[in-house]
């Protein structure tokens, strides 16, 4: 991801927030709102990688690790009551679903993207390399 300035990282930010309030609004709504949102935010992940549009991509990734952090706000248990080592288990649950939503499913849907991607154009023709026999038969001038 390229940051060529302070703008796209506003955009970025300003996505994130909003996409946070929208999983929010989904999760208030009921699970079906919520994974309606979650397969529009990956869908357009999935378009964006395999049309190669990098910004919507960044933007759909950001959505994606909101809606990430919005699981886990609406999931979280209230740990007053909790012990330490239940705290910590919590928190390293919280930090696998980051993880899952900022790293494994953009890099699984990368690879599907990838799948459906059409082939490249094959390259412009390229001379063949000189046969050992054309080797011989040339001349030091050639």
């Amino acid at each position: 991801m390229k940051l060529k300035s302070l703008g796209w990282l506003l955009v970025l930010l300003l996505a994130g927030i909003v996409f946070f309030l929208m999983a929010a609004l989904a999760w208030i709504a009921g699970v079906g709102w919520s994974l309606g949102l979650l397969g529009l935010v990956w869908g357009i992940f999935l378009l964006a990688e395999v049309k190669r549009w990098v910004p919507l991509r960044d933007v759909a990734w950001v959505a994606g690790v909101a809606y990430g952090v919005g699981m886990i706000r609406w999931f979280d248990l209230p740990v007053e009551g909790l012990s330490a080592a239940q705290r910590w288990l919590m928190m390293g649950a919280d930090l696998l679903c980051l993880v899952f939503f900022a790293l494994i499913a953009p890099a699984l849907l990368a690879w599907v993207a990838e799948r459906l991607r059409p082939a490249a154009e094959p390259d412009l023709p390229v001379e063949a390399p000189p046969s050992p026999e054309m080797l011989r038969r040339w001349d030091p001038r050639d």
